[in-house]
């Protein structure tokens, strides 16, 4: 059994922010598309079409800070109680 011990907190918040933007990218058309379907009024048009923006720069930025503040608290704890255990396979 190999042991996790720390988390390099930089590279963690980095893909959590590209994992976040993809994700937030989604719900921004998901939204645009809800508020388009049965709407003639150009108010919501413009809602759902700011939703493809705003949602995965906000999923970015929200994925960046937990990134941070999860691999910062799994360096704490890890330290406590040991960290996570796994194996690995040879080839």
């Amino acid at each position: 059994m190999r042991r996790l011990q720390k988390i390099s907190v930089l590279p963690l918040a980095k893909m959590m922010s590209v994992l976040n933007t993809m994700i937030g990218f989604v719900l921004g058309i998901i939204a645009a598309i809800g508020s388009m379907a049965g709407q003639e009024e150009d108010g919501f048009w413009a809602l759902g079409v700011w939703s493809i923006l705003v949602f995965p720069v906000v999923n970015a930025v929200l994925g960046f800070c937990t990134g941070l503040f999860l691999a910062g608290l799994y360096n704490l704890f890890s330290q406590w109680f040991g960290g996570i255990e796994f194996e690995l396979e040879e080839q």
